[in-house]
């Protein structure tokens, strides 16, 4: 992960700082805090760390409700001794509640999303026993253990998500999390696609063994993709497909060494050519079927980029 501060990385940096904690925990780690002095005496910063990171805190907002966050920085505290006000702007990471026998956990969305390690592994190392960060495909999870062996994933990173368990209890139960989708390609789509790429596979098959790879910038095929894979008069073949077939080829072309002569050349894979194509067609159609995510299970979605 690289360096942070003093050589350390920032999953040391909250390692060393974080406490796996629940609401108790959190009011005996509030209340062994010293505020700190000076200017922000009033404010009652409580770091949850290294008192130079003022950014990570505890905040209490009753008897019944404390935070913690990590992404309350300094500007901020001036702004409030300004005279500003708080109202909705509080940057919560983790807010703990009790209320009755029923005790509460809230994972907020960061501020910034997880873009920064040290936000993600501060989540990481802050939450309950039985809970941790998770990454997976690009995404952001929160592991929950249900005491039966299992551990069920929930999206952190599209919005708020709560748990609750009984006062005193192990595990934590989901009240407020976001279902998951993932995408299929639907076969009678791709196959209408195909079709009407049927001209230009052909003549790319047949044209790929003469073709000297030319790289250009942006998309080979785009929303008009139908119409330049539509050749505009009978049995004549439309002169830009070639410099499209050349960009295709410069993109798949790789460089392989056979150490037996010790020579390498480049290579175009005309397999590879042609899936990119229909990869391409695919991608601007978007020919896909929704289908549910069982809830708790991780998101296996290869085209989530394409939505």
């Amino acid at each position: 992960m690289g360096s942070y501060g003093w050589g350390r990385s920032p999953e040391h940096v909250q390692s060393s700082n974080g406490i796996k904690t629940d609401f108790d925990g959190t009011v005996k780690r509030y209340e062994s805090i010293k505020p700190l002095q000076g200017k922000r005496k009033t404010l009652d910063v409580r770091p949850s760390g290294q008192r130079d990171r003022t950014h990570e805190r505890i905040v209490k907002v009753s008897d019944t409700e404390y935070y913690l966050t990590c992404s309350e920085y300094g500007y901020r505290d001036k702004q409030l001794l300004a005279g500003a006000t708080k109202v909705d702007d509080e940057r919560r990471s983790i807010t703990f509640k009790q209320q009755g026998m029923v005790e509460t956990i809230i994972i907020h969305k960061p501020w910034y999303s997880f873009t920064s390690p040290s936000t993600f592994y501060f989540y990481d190392y802050n939450l309950p026993q039985n809970m941790r960060m998770v990454k997976h495909a690009g995404s952001n999870y929160v592991g929950v253990k249900d005491g039966q062996g299992k551990c069920n994933y929930y999206r952190a990173d599209r919005g708020d998500i709560t748990f609750y368990r009984p006062k005193g209890g192990t595990y934590w139960t989901a009240l407020t999390v976001y279902p998951e989708i993932k995408h299929k390609l639907d076969r009678k789509k791709t196959k209408e696609i195909r079709k009407h790429l049927g001209t230009f596979l052909d003549y790319a098959k047949t044209m790929l063994p003469f073709v000297e790879p030319e790289h250009k910038w942006g998309e080979i095929l785009d929303k008009n993709w139908r119409d330049v894979v539509t050749p505009k008069v009978a049995d004549e073949y439309p002169t830009e497909w070639m410099p499209m077939l050349a960009n295709y080829a410069s993109r798949l072309r790789r460089y392989t060494y056979d150490y037996e002569t010790r020579q390498g050349e480049y290579k175009v894979s005309h397999k590879g050519v042609i899936e990119a194509i229909k990869r391409d067609a695919y991608k601007q159609e978007k020919p896909f079927v929704v289908e549910q995510v069982p809830l708790g299970e991780l998101s296996n979605d290869p085209y989530k980029g394409w939505v």
